[in-house]
């Protein structure tokens, strides 16, 4: 009986090869007896029985008349190409072409604040929350969205840590903003000179997905054009401006 285990049929013999001539073919799918043709030249034994195995494990999946490999049939590849000696550069960049969290830095036209607040949702993990924005809006679907990611980190039993930097406003808006960030448990500082858009993730000790952005674009839901740069994983940078934070907030009021 065939079994589908993933690392069992990536191990079997002549099974990295084929998987390297599939991918470097550029092919989006091939016939059956294309698939059974490469797996033959690549020394696969039983072709029939490896071509099942690799559809149990979703590395190759039926597309329409032919198979063809899944995203997870390429990570894997790119992953066994490294083990076995493969340019770390390369696979990283080939990889990133699958994940855009591998991508260290991205160009962000606009949503900035909405990605920023996805990632939270999509990717949780989180010991703190930096956020420093002049001004300060939420529109009702923000605001579940933050609310909803730190509870979700309260029910894992790590309470992240909010810190803010604002302006002093006395708006409604402003307020009602603060409002809900005060319910979250956040630590505000204000300071009347304040212009910097920054916002950043920091995983807790057990690791996590490290992030930030730096833009045009307040936190609000912006009907600007705006610009910024998203940070993914650059462990030094997002640290640099981590104590770029800290030094704004000695110079800020706590409230």
């Amino acid at each position: 009986m065939r079994t589908g285990h993933l690392h069992q049929t990536v191990g079997a013999e002549g099974a990295f090869e084929f998987m390297q001539e599939l991918e470097a073919s550029g092919a989006t799918a091939l016939q059956v007896d294309d698939i059974l043709a490469y797996m033959s030249r690549s020394g696969v034994e039983d072709p029939a029985g490896l071509l099942e195995d690799f559809l149990a494990s979703s590395l190759l999946q039926r597309l329409g008349d032919g198979i063809g490999l899944t995203t997870s049939g390429v990570r894997a590849l790119l992953l066994v190409e490294a083990l076995n000696g493969g340019d770390l550069r390369d696979v990283y960049r080939r990889l990133s072409a699958y994940d855009s969290t591998l991508r260290m830095y991205e160009l962000v036209r606009e949503g900035m604040t909405g990605q920023f607040l996805g990632s939270l949702i999509d990717r949780p993990g989180f010991a703190r929350l930096f956020l420093c924005s002049p001004w300060i809006r939420f529109d009702a679907r923000q605001k579940q969205m933050l609310a909803h990611a730190v509870i979700q980190e309260e029910k894992q039993g790590m309470a992240p840590e909010l810190l803010v930097i604002t302006r002093p406003e006395t708006g409604v808006d402003a307020q009602a903003a603060l409002h809900v960030l005060r319910k979250l448990g956040a630590s505000i500082f204000f300071n009347t000179r304040l212009h910097t858009k920054l916002y950043i993730r920091e995983p807790g000790q057990s690791g996590g997905y490290s992030m930030a952005i730096v833009g045009s674009q307040n936190l609000t839901k912006s009907q600007y054009l705006e610009l910024g740069i998203r940070i993914n994983a650059d462990g030094l940078l997002v640290d640099q401006l981590i104590a770029y934070f800290w030094k704004l907030s000695n110079s800020s009021r706590e409230e």
